[in-house]
């Protein structure tokens, strides 16, 4: 027997954890909510519910998976080796089923009378974005290749009332797309808005074309997401959703793209983004507008988790001397750090040069196993101290590079490098530390002290 999952579970499940924030103080989708978002999601900090929108009937919720532990939490793992049991559940698939739509929901599909921003509280986040956009909807389109239904998160700008902008620079609906531009025939899209975050982080997960990305949903929560058809689409979505929205895209319509304040934290502007015209609005009662703030630590989590499960069992599989593997923050999954327990300096820079043969590593740094990645002042320490750069620095020019990074060349072509920050020489690079018996007597009282420091 199937079970639904909905984001209003998890939302409950945050608040009895005490992840959850609520205020209860109206504030507006045009900047208000989203300076909230942005301020929270510098630095660790609880989800946040605004109970009301101004102007609007739904909350919205967000900075949902601002930590990594609410991450660990929807992903139902242990925050210690993190990303191994991450891969874990995402290998894991459980295909969908289609049911009877459970809930009811309010349908708008008369002409004339869908209006985007009448129905929904899209924010508009930076200063300069060119208008409101949809940074959490997950759409959805039948491939032609062989009738499979390919899913992503795509960025959405608002153009009319309704029209949408909608962003497909990634597959597979960028190459879904390009192949109903070929056959000049429009492609039916559905967008569904707040759902269950197995689903959120399965529609960016890299699985091959042809997959349904909400087995790997499934296989996360260990039983299938149930499935309804949409109201004026062939498409089947996930049943317990919040907001729908359907339409298609005229292959001959204009794609010309807005401006964002992105992931990177550079207002960018991309090459294509056809046109969504809005057939229908779907929405549960008190619907949960899910907000995405692009810049901040609920993205970077995200993009580190996706790009870890790539990235880091493939790394330890080809060098066998890597101990731990560290994402910096703040850098969208493109700088890493990586402990190694070699003194040899040829498998040093093949570690170097494999990890920047990774689309989204732009720095790649390697220190010995007594430093520890995840410790900034560690890593700096190692550069200032084991680092030179006219003997261990790698430069890779013109390899492909993530599309939001603003100075990558055309066809997002960077250079990248890797800093070797290993010890060059065993005599006179020994770290000091106190007695380790020493240390492990006064662990309780170093503990105590540490908690009375957080008060």
């Amino acid at each position: 027997m199937s079970v639904s999952f909905g984001i209003r579970d998890f939302i409950e499940s945050l608040r009895q954890n005490g992840e959850l924030l609520t205020l209860s103080t109206p504030l507006a989708p045009r900047f208000e909510i989203s300076t909230i978002l942005s301020e929270l999601g510098k630095k660790e900090a609880p989800a946040i519910l605004f109970e009301k929108a101004k102007g609007y009937k739904f909350p919205v919720i967000g900075n949902l998976l601002g930590t990594k532990k609410r991450l660990s939490m929807a992903l139902k793992v242990d925050q210690e080796n993190f990303f191994e049991n991450a891969l874990s559940k995402l290998q894991g698939r459980i295909p969908p089923v289609l049911v009877e739509d459970p809930s009811p929901k309010n349908v708008v599909t008369q002409k004339g009378k869908i209006d985007l921003l009448k129905f929904l509280p899209i924010l508009t986040h930076y200063a300069k974005d060119s208008g409101p956009y949809i940074t959490s909807g997950i759409t959805s389109a039948i491939d032609l290749k062989d009738g499979s239904i390919g899913r992503g998160l795509h960025r959405m700008e608002v153009r009319g009332k309704n029209e949408l902008g909608i962003s497909l620079i990634n597959p597979p609906l960028s190459e879904i797309y390009a192949q109903y531009k070929k056959e000049n025939r429009r492609m039916e899209v559905a967008t569904v808005i707040g759902v269950d975050p197995s689903i959120l982080i399965a529609s960016i997960s890299k699985i091959p074309r042809g997959v349904d990305k909400l087995s790997v949903a499934g296989g996360l929560k260990g039983k299938p997401i149930q499935m309804v058809k949409a109201a004026t689409v062939d498409i089947d979505i996930p049943a317990q959703t919040e907001i729908v929205i359907e339409g298609y895209i005229d292959p001959k319509g204009k794609e010309k793209d807005g401006t964002l304040g992105e992931s990177s934290g550079y207002y960018m502007t991309f090459s294509k983004s056809p046109m969504i015209h809005v057939t229908a609005i779907t929405y549960k009662k008190a619907a949960h507008f899910h907000a995405i703030v692009p810049w901040g630590l609920e993205v970077d989590n995200l993009l580190c988790l996706i790009h870890g499960i790539d990235f880091v069992p493939k790394m330890k599989k080809e060098i066998s001397s890597l101990k731990k593997i560290h994402f910096i923050p703040g850098t969208f999954g493109s700088h890493v750090v990586m402990s190694i327990d070699t003194e040899n300096k040829g498998e040093i820079r093949r570690a170097l040069t494999f990890a920047l043969s990774f689309t989204n590593i732009k720095k790649a740094i390697v220190v010995d196993e007594e430093v520890d990645p995840e410790d900034y002042r560690e890593v700096e320490w190692a550069l200032a101290t084991r680092f030179q750069g006219d003997r261990n620095l790698i430069i890779l020019p013109d390899l492909r590079g993530q599309p939001i990074d603003p100075s990558s060349k055309e066809g997002f072509l960077t250079t990248k490098i890797g800093m070797d920050a290993t010890r060059p020489k065993k005599e006179g690079f020994g770290k000091v530390e106190v007695p380790l018996e020493v240390k492990k007597r006064l662990a309780p009282f170093l503990g105590k002290l540490k908690r009375e420091e957080k008060k």
